[in-house]
């Protein structure tokens, strides 16, 4: 119904500062890169694979007495450029996309590792200059798209496989079973890629009764980089791309 009073609400500048609660039982450091697990969608120190949130502007401990899932809150620096050690960086890289494997260091890999921003100078030595770009500010189906490889074997997808690149290399058949749309919500997205040349079929399966374009599963990823992507309705799957031989 309409307001019938004034009413103050909790503001952010988007790009300066923001908070985010933080999980339990961490210890996020100044300067930590941040990431948010999938699991809870609170922040931590940035695991390899999370979604990166910001850099901490202070230190914040979620592990004394009392400590709970969102009882502190981290400040972060997010539209910023930062100067940060690459081991063997150049100035070739300029330009690149860079990653993150842990809360302090970079890497250009970006199997399974977190995506930061883009190199935007050479310092010299080991030295570049990132532009951040966390999750928040980037918009389009693959900006911000993590990648990650599959091991060689069934396997029940989470909310850490949303909105992922996931690569997979099977030697027999195999079979990947969706989060429940009730934990993916409409919009989420997972595309998946097979690299290995053989006719060996990596099937989609919704989870329990859940469809795939009103089937039960899909399995027409059956040869070599064969791809599809597909997004959460909030009633089951849509494949919205495919690029299949």
């Amino acid at each position: 119904m309409p307001l019938t009073a004034n009413r103050d609400v909790p503001s952010y500048a988007s790009q300066e500062l923001p908070e985010l609660p933080v999980a339990d039982n961490v210890h996020i450091h100044k300067g930590a890169f941040v990431g948010r697990t999938g699991e809870t969608g609170l922040a931590r120190p940035l695991v390899a694979g999370d979604i990166f949130v910001g850099i901490a502007y202070a230190e914040v401990d979620n592990t004394g007495p009392g400590h709970a899932a969102g009882a502190l809150r981290v400040r972060l620096h997010q539209a910023i450029d930062i100067v940060h050690a690459l081991a063997g960086a150049v100035a070739t890289h300029v330009g690149s996309t860079v990653y993150a494997s842990a809360d302090d260091t970079l890497t250009l890999t970006p199997t399974g590792h977190s995506r930061i921003g883009r190199i935007v100078a050479y310092e010299g030595g080991d030295l570049l200059r990132v532009r951040c770009q966390p999750h928040a500010l980037l918009g389009g189906l693959f900006e911000n798209a993590p990648v990650v490889a599959i091991g060689d074997e069934h396997a029940t997808l989470t909310r850490d496989h949303l909105n992922r690149t996931l690569l997979v290399s099977n030697t027999t058949a195999r079979t990947l079973t969706l989060p429940p749309v009730a934990t993916a919500l409409p919009g989420a997205w997972i595309r998946v890629v097979k690299l290995t040349a053989n006719a060996n079929a990596v099937t989609l399966d919704g989870h329990l009764s859940e469809t795939i374009n009103g089937a039960a599963t899909f399995a027409g990823v059956d040869a070599a980089h064969d791809a599809v992507v597909l997004m959460c309705t909030g009633t089951g799957w849509s494949i919205i791309g495919r690029d299949l031989s």
